[in-house]
C-alpha cells in the first residue's frame, strides 16, 4: 500500500512539474523568435506590391527589429493577399499583413512632401510600421498573458507608439507624422463616423490621430513643438500629454521591458535615449 501511495504521489508530482514547465508564463523565453513568409498573391494586381516588399526585404528588417523581444514561442509574420481587405491582424501566433494594406498606403500617400513635412515615403513607412508593431503587441500580450487595464486595441496602439518614440528623434518624428497622416486621410475618407465605427473595439481614425500626436508631444515637446504652435493639439489635451506618456512609460518599464534583451535592443534599435521625468 505504501509503495502504491508513493508511486501515485510521484506521478502527481511529475505531472505538476510538467504543467509548470510548460505554462506560458514560465516557459523559457528566447530572443529572435520572429519567423517570416511571403505568400504569392492570387490577384495579379498585387504582384507589384509582392515584388516590391520582397525586394526591399521588409519582413527581414522587421524580424531583426523585433529580435530583442523575449517570447516563449515563435510568432510568424506573413505577407499575403486578403481578398481585397487592406488590413493586418493577429491570430494564433501568426500576424498577417495584407498586400492590400501596402497598396492602399501607396495610393493615399501625398505626391510630394506636405506643408507639415510628411514625405511620400513616410506616409507609407509610418503607418505600415505602426500597424506591424500594433499586431505584434497583440501577439506579445497573448504569449505573455499580459494584464491590461483598458481596451487591448488602445494598449496595442500605445505599445506601437512607445516603441517608435524610443528611436532616433528624426526617425521617430518621420514615423509618427507618417502614421498621423494616414489616420487623417482615413478620417477624411470617412467624413463622419458611423455607428459601427463608434461601436468598434478600435478608436476612430480621428481619436488615433490625436492619441499618437499627444504621446509624441508628451515624450518630446521640443521635437514636436509644432503640434502646439500650429494648434494641432488642443490646449486641454496638450497639457495632459506628458502625464499620458509617463503613464505608458511606467507600464512599459514594469510589464514589457523585463521581456526585452536590452543589450540586443541597443544594437538593433540604436542608442536609446534615456528619458527622465
Amino acid at each position: 500500500m505504501e509503495i502504491a501511495r508513493a508511486s501515485t504521489l510521484f506521478c502527481i508530482t511529475a505531472f505538476a512539474l510538467m504543467v509548470v514547465a510548460t505554462a506560458p508564463g514560465l516557459a523559457k523565453m528566447k530572443t529572435n523568435q520572429i519567423q517570416i513568409a511571403y505568400v504569392l498573391p492570387k490577384d495579379r494586381d498585387l504582384m507589384k506590391v509582392y515584388e516590391d516588399v520582397k525586394e526591399r526585404r521588409v519582413l527581414e528588417r522587421l524580424k531583426e527589429f523585433l529580435s530583442p523581444f523575449k517570447l516563449p514561442r515563435p510568432v510568424k509574420f506573413t505577407f499575403r493577399g486578403c481578398d481585397g481587405e487592406d488590413d493586418a491582424f493577429y491570430f494564433e501566433d501568426d500576424v498577417t499583413v495584407c498586400y492590400e494594406l501596402v497598396d492602399e498606403l501607396q495610393w493615399t500617400k501625398p505626391k510630394k512632401t506636405t506643408s507639415d513635412g510628411v514625405a511620400p515615403h513616410d506616409a507609407v513607412a509610418g503607418p505600415f510600421f505602426s500597424a506591424a508593431l500594433h499586431e505584434f503587441a497583440h501577439a506579445f500580450f497573448d504569449l505573455h498573458n499580459t494584464p491590461l487595464f483598458g481596451r487591448e486595441e488602445d494598449a496595442a496602439d500605445q505599445f506601437a507608439a512607445y516603441i517608435i518614440l524610443l528611436l532616433d528623434n528624426e526617425v521617430a518624428s518621420r514615423l509618427v507624422r507618417g502614421t498621423a497622416y494616414s489616420f487623417q486621410t482615413e478620417s477624411k475618407e470617412q467624413k463622419s463616423a458611423s455607428t459601427i465605427e463608434f461601436a468598434s473595439e478600435h478608436g476612430t481614425a480621428e481619436q488615433r490621430y490625436y492619441n499618437i500626436f499627444c504621446l509624441a508631444y508628451g515624450a518630446d515637446p521640443i521635437n514636436f513643438s509644432d503640434l502646439k504652435s500650429k494648434n494641432i493639439l488642443p490646449d486641454d489635451r496638450g497639457e495632459l500629454c506628458q502625464d499620458e506618456f509617463e503613464q505608458i512609460e511606467d507600464a512599459y518599464n514594469a510589464v514589457i521591458l523585463p521581456h526585452v534583451d536590452q543589450s540586443l535592443a541597443e544594437k538593433v534599435w540604436g542608442k536609446l535615449e534615456v528619458r527622465t521625468k
